[in-house]
């Protein structure tokens, strides 16, 4: 991969997974923030570059959610995260956060070329208002890991409040794709635990750094009742962890919901 513009992030090494206790001393600090932070995060978004979509979301993707992008490959669910990566960052006199994004890579899909091209794009955009807000810097603001295995995905995340804290203005953390490593765990039981781990840390993560998480997922098919079924993977109480999910068909709509059977139509701007 070309590295010449992203920075890329080592994480710690992987270590062995042991089971840990499923209430932490952080899930008890009850009373660390009051209700003047919490309604000040809600009023802090990302821009997701699909104005029907910002509009349903009341001017974007809020920090302190888990928002998961549903879809079948070729979807587009990738190029939401990367423009998400670039949205994150715009300037506060342009009313964005001016923050900066984490991108954890499962698949080993990530083009910085590709990334360039929405980053153009952006750039010509907000030449105006920002004209010093430069494509070459937007890719500078986007920290870079690469975990195609599962006990590399476990290591980032349970490491990543030291990098946080050295980069305090990431507001933002992709993963795509999170079912990607999980799903190649066949023990059932173990891979439920572990992601009840990735959850409780990216809870914490959140609310100690004031950001927000994206990842993707896939389809996939169970058999219920004499049939098969399309569904996200990962299961039920991965959907009612996370706070929005938007499926993506491949047409020029966009679903959001946490089942389709529910979900609202989202009509795709153009």
């Amino acid at each position: 991969m070309n590295n010449r513009f992203v920075r890329v992030w080592e994480p710690s090494q992987p270590e062995a997974i042991e089971r840990r206790p499923s209430v932490s001393h952080e899930n008890l600090r009850i009373f660390d923030k009051s209700c003047w932070d919490i309604s000040q995060s809600a009023t802090n978004k990302i821009l997701t570059g699909n104005k029907a979509l910002d509009t349903h979301f009341g001017g974007g993707i809020s920090l302190g959610h888990l928002v998961e992008l549903i879809g079948n490959s070729g979807t587009g669910k990738t190029q939401m995260c990367l423009q998400l990566c670039l949205n994150v960052q715009i300037p506060k006199a342009a009313g964005g956060l001016e923050g900066s994004a984490l991108f954890i890579d499962t698949r080993q899909d990530f083009h910085p070329d590709r990334l360039m091209g929405l980053a153009l794009k952006v750039e010509r955009q907000y030449a105006q208002r920002v004209p010093e807000f430069k494509a070459h810097k937007m890719l500078h603001k986007i920290h870079y890991v690469r975990c195609p295995k599962l006990d590399q995905l476990m290591a980032t995340v349970l490491s990543c409040h030291r990098h946080l804290v050295d980069h305090p203005d990431i507001k933002l953390i992709v993963i795509d794709s999170l079912a990607f490593t999980l799903r190649m765990l066949e023990d059932g039981a173990h891979r439920y635990e572990l992601l009840l781990e990735l959850h409780e840390s990216m809870r914490r993560l959140q609310r100690q750094h004031e950001l927000a998480w994206v990842f993707t997922n896939v389809l996939t098919h169970r058999y219920v009742k004499q049939k098969f079924q399309v569904e996200p993977a990962l299961g039920d109480l991965h959907s009612h962890l996370i706070n929005e999910r938007i499926w993506f068909t491949g047409s020029s709509e966009l679903h959001l919901g946490k089942s389709w059977r529910t979900s609202t139509l989202i009509k795709e701007s153009e």
